[in-house]
């Protein structure tokens, strides 16, 4: 009896040792994910130490959050608070649209969570008790509402920044700095496009809790401030909502929806359906197809457009897979030939092993495939020429005998590139798009020329780019994505708008999608 009682208290005892070291590993193993989480998404920009210093920082602006002094734009609490857990989830999974922080809706709750740990570990917050501000009942907007909103605007020095259209071309604009000391541009409420969410009760929590390091400060107390009766203060901050929302102008064709849990769907065609009806951005084969409004958010902001709509239809049959792009832009840049010039382009990418990896042109370990549309490259096929000095400049006066200059020095002249094989410095285009790889950024490879099976055409009408890339279903190389019919693929996008400049990695980029080959 007594050695049956010897062996239940070792058996309990090695039980519980057992239960510990399980436990131990299981928090071990849930702090390493979420470590490998950041690392992965999002380290490159704020920093493996999380003070907003990490090794793709000096690509984007405004620059990446410091965690590490506690400091956040969104949050719900009253103004010296930290935020909530809610707040850092909803900035992770929501994104700040028209900065470089994308959505990452695409990851799972439980994920999500677990960056909301490592980011409260960077900055040592303890917000275990702070509450959100209490939104009292919204007040409808009427043209007297708004009235007295516009006179809050102006009374409490808001055009001072944002200007008096909303434009945010105010007085102050140009000399604003954030808590880094980097310029910072002020919101444009024309264009209805807001930090932290574009909802009335998401406009009221910025003006009540204010935005930690920027210029933006807390309005909590407009009662006392415009000597007005405690009573009125929902009033007054009601008014200032409704104001500031009646400004925004909207851009895009608000009946067109973003897809549903982010899942595009590709529609099947007809089976005889050859690559030049698909390409063409007028056939009717394209009525038939679901159009997606898919955001874009610029990298390094400008003073002009910073996030816009990139509408997305997607079809195939039994030999192709096609996807048509559609955004606006009221310039034609097509030039390359001056240090002046630069193009409009379009770009979609996609994971190639099917993981959602970083969105930054994936990894090492999650390569992607990218299709890479160029209005020079544009241009060029549809007019047949090579001709860099007659483009650029058309009425120049020339000594020598044009009609052999410079071709005739290009043929027995030594040019790298284009004895390299660079298909960048190819003489003539049959092509406006380049497929290439890439393991991450600065990592681009183009494939070789027989492995360019990547086509497409883009047409201009005065407002809008319509961009079509078509490729075979199948594909013929590792580095090359393989569409399967009921498969599922993850999607990205990226648009460069030549009279913002934009080349490289200043651009305009989206997040994941889902892209389903509905069967």
């Amino acid at each position: 009896m007594k050695n049956k009682s010897i062996h239940l208290i070792f058996t309990a005892s090695a039980l519980f040792i057992i239960f510990m070291i399980l436990h131990a590993f299981s928090i071990n193993g849930n702090e390493d994910s979420g470590e490998k989480l950041y690392q992965e998404y999002c380290a490159s920009c704020h920093g493996i130490s999380g003070n907003g210093n990490g090794e793709l920082a000096y690509l984007v602006y405004p620059k990446p959050r410091d965690f590490t002094n506690g400091k956040f734009k969104i949050k719900s609490p009253s103004p010296g608070f930290p935020p909530t857990d809610n707040d850092i989830i909803k900035t992770i999974k929501n994104g700040m649209p028209g900065t470089a922080m994308p959505s990452f809706s695409f990851l799972k709750d439980n994920e999500i969570i677990q960056l909301v740990d490592i980011v409260k570990e960077f900055s040592t917050m303890d917000n275990h008790d702070v509450k959100p501000i209490n939104i009292p009942k919204e007040l409808p907007s009427t043209d007297d509402l708004i009235a007295l909103g516009k006179s809050i605007y102006t009374e409490v020095g808001c055009n001072m920044c944002h200007g008096n259209t909303g434009k945010g071309d105010g007085p102050s604009s140009k000399k604003l700095t954030d808590s880094q000391g980097y310029p910072i541009i002020p919101k444009d409420f024309t264009r209805g496009i807001y930090l932290g969410g574009g909802e009335n009760r998401d406009l009221y929590l910025r003006f009540v809790s204010g935005m930690d390091g920027t210029p933006m400060p807390s309005y909590g107390n407009l009662a006392e401030v415009l000597g007005k009766p405690k009573e009125e203060e929902n009033k007054l901050a009601w008014a200032l909502v409704h104001y500031v929302k009646s400004l925004e102008v909207k851009k895009f064709d608000e009946s067109i929806k973003p897809p549903v849990n982010e899942k595009l769907v590709a529609n099947k065609t007809k089976r005889s359906t050859k690559p030049e009806e698909f390409i063409d951005a007028a056939a009717s084969l394209w009525n038939n197809a679901q159009i997606y409004s898919i955001p874009i958010s610029r990298l390094w902001q400008s003073d002009n457009v910073n996030y816009q709509m990139v509408n997305v239809q997607a079809v195939y049959n039994s030999r192709y897979i096609a996807i048509k792009l559609e955004w606006e832009d009221h310039s034609q840049d097509q030039g390359l030939y001056r240090v002046q010039d630069f193009q409009d382009g379009a770009a979609i990418q996609f994971s190639i092993d099917g993981t959602k990896g970083f969105h930054g042109m994936g990894s090492k370990d999650h390569p992607t495939d990218i299709w890479f549309w160029k209005a020079e490259w544009q241009m060029r096929a549809n007019e047949n020429t090579d001709s860099d000095i007659v483009l650029a400049y058309a009425d120049r006066v020339s000594d020598s005998d044009v009609d052999t200059y410079p071709t005739l020095m290009n043929d027995v002249s030594y040019l790298s590139g284009r004895d390299a094989g660079n298909i960048n410095s190819e003489a003539g285009k049959t092509s406006s798009v380049e497929n290439v790889t890439a393991v991450g950024p600065q990592t681009v490879t183009p494939l070789s020329n027989n492995e360019q099976k990547v086509m497409g055409n883009g047409t201009w009408n005065g407002k809008k780019w319509q961009v079509v890339f078509v490729r075979q279903l199948k594909s013929d190389s590792k580095r090359k994505v393989k569409f399967e019919k009921g498969g599922s693929i993850p999607i990205a996008l990226a648009i460069w708008n030549g009279s913002e400049k934009d080349r490289n990695g200043q651009k305009m980029v989206s997040t994941w999608y889902d892209l389903e080959l509905k069967d």
